[in-house]
């Protein structure tokens, strides 16, 4: 009896017998102190190893994710600027030409281009001997290099500059509007700004004229109305809507397109001149 009581009291005393179930500490209360000791040594083991395999494979996670970091920065330093993402691609310049990376920071595009440009429609702007053409995905060539100027794609055409006048192409690289223009601005509300011999006037992605080149100054379609310009009424601005009708009168000196129903001319508000203009 003195002897289990010592055996309990040289366990208890280690601290050993508190961390176990009570059916646990009876069980080893009635083993020799060697056999005791060794399922004590085993089981701690076990616990052990379980609490080291959580600790390590955090650990590790934590050393894959820094070593992917590390990584992508090391990747990253290999460029000296970084485009916007789209369509899974990027446009990046080494120290002097332009390619294309992946998510991963990997160049899928060699980097052999004077210029490039984020994805649009499946199609990327690029330039080569300061001329525009367009690649695909893969980095072939789909609309050859023979633009000096260009802009990326919006809804199946893009504004392409050749000779001095700007032109429509589609995805093909076809003209939907021969090179006819001066200056074409990005299209608005369906419509573009067009300009040819000081007027300007306004077309649609057919190329077709919409409203005649018959203003002196203009800006793109927005929320309905387009702010021009006639030099003969004394150079002053007005509005007008898509069917060429005058919705506002030529009374400003400045006219911007509207936003949220105001124009910044002035603070301008359509409801309210219209009713005045009904007046």
């Amino acid at each position: 009896m003195a002897t289990k009581r010592s055996r309990l009291c040289y366990m208890q005393g280690r601290g050993l017998c508190c961390s176990f179930p009570n059916r646990f500490t009876r069980a080893l209360n009635r083993m020799n102190l060697t056999t005791s000791t060794l399922l004590l040594y085993i089981y701690g083991i076990r616990t052990l190893t379980t609490q080291t395999i959580k600790v390590m494979s955090s650990t590790i996670t934590k050393f894959f994710a820094s070593f992917l970091a590390y990584g992508v920065a090391n990747k990253k330093k290999r460029f000296s600027a970084i485009g916007r993402f789209s369509e899974g691609l990027a446009p990046v310049k080494g120290k002097i030409q332009w390619g294309y990376i992946n998510k991963e920071y990997d160049v899928v595009i060699p980097l052999m281009y004077e210029r490039a440009f984020s994805f649009k429609e499946g199609l990327g702007m690029v330039v080569l001997n300061s001329q525009y053409g367009f690649i695909d995905h893969t980095g072939q060539i789909r609309i050859p290099f023979k633009y000096a100027a260009a802009h990326s794609f919006e809804q199946e055409c893009a504004r392409v500059c050749h000779d001095g006048l700007w032109g429509l192409i589609d995805r093909q690289g076809n003209y939907i509007l021969p090179p006819t223009y001066s200056q074409m601005e990005q299209f608005a509300e369906g419509l573009a700004l067009v300009s040819l011999h000081n007027k300007v006037g306004f077309i649609n992605k057919k190329g077709e004229v919409v409203i005649p080149l018959e203003y002196d100054n203009g800006c793109s379609f927005s929320e309905g109305l387009a702010a021009v310009c006639i030099e003969s009424q004394s150079s002053k601005w007005g509005y007008i809507n898509k069917d060429n009708e005058e919705v506002l009168p030529f009374k400003y000196d400045i006219a911007e397109p509207f936003y949220n129903n105001i124009s910044s001319s002035g603070s301008l508000w359509k409801k309210d001149e219209n009713q005045q203009a009904g007046q």
